[in-house]
């Protein structure tokens, strides 16, 4: 089990998004290169639709054809935008929303906040190039799939990333760290989840939105430990493999500490699952703690130096095995895999 020379450490946890990926841990020593992500694949040119601009900057005068405009190009995520997200009233008669969107666009420090988003964001083609590459992979080993479009907007901090029909949308207030430090910690956010909120964070979230979106439905229909930490896994090796050159630490949130933790203890984190007879546990309060985001892992026996979410650490880390062990498997036949027993099986991940 873990060892026990630890220090205490007084701090609390929420939950919030983990991203957990490695190459290697503890004394298992086997490295993975991700072979799929050295396929070399065309650009697929991604140009994202700048949704949050064409609304704070719309012609109030002419305001209901500006909306209609805007609801004609967006579709759906025009009328969630302003029910869902923005939480407007919706009324038969009127919609467009014209009359709560009028009130929108005449609240200060929404107009305030669209002029400080659109000053860090007027150049957004560094996202549109490392998007261009994800996709070109994704088109290749997806060519079946509907290459989604990306469109940004701002929420006042609410959302990050939401997932619209074929559209993945960015909350791009929300990646703004270094203007907003202070905001954010007003609200009571915690320092672990601040630290992510940057700009290196909107790539990497928004291909974990498009295979969380790949793979939701088998974590309904499977319940157990096993099923819920192997999708965290092929989530996790899906944004590797569509982004081939963003760091570990990025794609997985965690520190270069926390990253070493896992890899140190790798033997420990299976032996812990393995002795509470977690893999095949089915009840969410009982394993939820190992894939939640937070400052450590908060479960019985896992000390508080440790990472977070290290179910999905090791998740991704059977993944891994699998993937190298069975290299005929293709990116698409992993996400739809859903024999997550066969998975562990083949992957043969015994660490020790």
């Amino acid at each position: 089990m873990f060892s026990k020379n630890f220090g205490n450490i007084a701090i609390w946890a929420l939950i919030c998004i983990a991203f957990i990926i490695s190459s290697c841990g503890g004394c298992n020593k086997t490295q993975f290169n991700h072979p799929r992500a050295a396929i070399e694949a065309p650009l697929y040119p991604v140009k994202m639709q700048r949704f949050d601009k064409e609304l704070f900057e719309a012609d109030t005068a002419h305001l209901t054809e500006s909306l209609h405009a805007l609801s004609n190009k967006y579709g759906v995520f025009y009328t969630s935008y302003a029910n869902d997200i923005m939480r407007m009233p919706f009324m038969p008669e009127d919609s467009l929303f014209v009359r709560p969107m009028r009130m929108l666009l005449g609240i200060e420090r929404l107009q305030e906040l669209h002029q400080i988003v659109d000053s860090n964001f007027k150049d957004v083609s560094d996202l549109e190039q490392d998007l261009s590459v994800a996709m070109g992979i994704y088109h290749q080993e997806f060519p079946q799939a509907v290459v989604p479009k990306f469109t940004t907007f701002i929420s006042e901090f609410g959302n990050g990333n939401v997932i619209y029909d074929s559209m993945l949308c960015i909350g791009l207030d929300f990646y703004m760290n270094q203007r907003f430090g202070d905001f954010y910690r007003s609200l009571d956010m915690p320092e672990f989840m601040i630290a992510k909120m940057q700009r290196n964070y909107i790539v990497p979230n928004t291909i974990k939105s498009l295979a969380i979106g790949l793979t939701d439905y088998q974590t309904t229909k499977d319940k157990r430990f096993l099923a819920q930490m192997i999708v965290e896994g092929k989530i996790r090796y899906f944004m590797k493999a569509l982004l081939p050159n963003v760091a570990d630490t990025i794609v997985m949130g965690y520190t270069n500490a926390q990253l070493d933790w896992c890899q140190q203890h790798e033997i420990d984190i299976w032996t812990h699952f393995i002795d509470k007879n977690m893999l095949y546990e089915s009840e969410p309060g009982k394993f939820m703690r190992y894939l939640n985001d937070g400052p450590f892992t908060v479960a019985e026996d896992v000390p508080k130096e440790s990472s977070p979410a290290i179910g999905a650490w090791a998740g991704w880390q059977i993944v891994n095995h699998y993937m190298a062990q069975n290299p005929k498997v293709t990116l698409h036949e992993l996400m739809n895999e859903t024999d997550f027993e066969k998975i562990l099986k083949l992957s043969k991940y015994r660490p020790k």
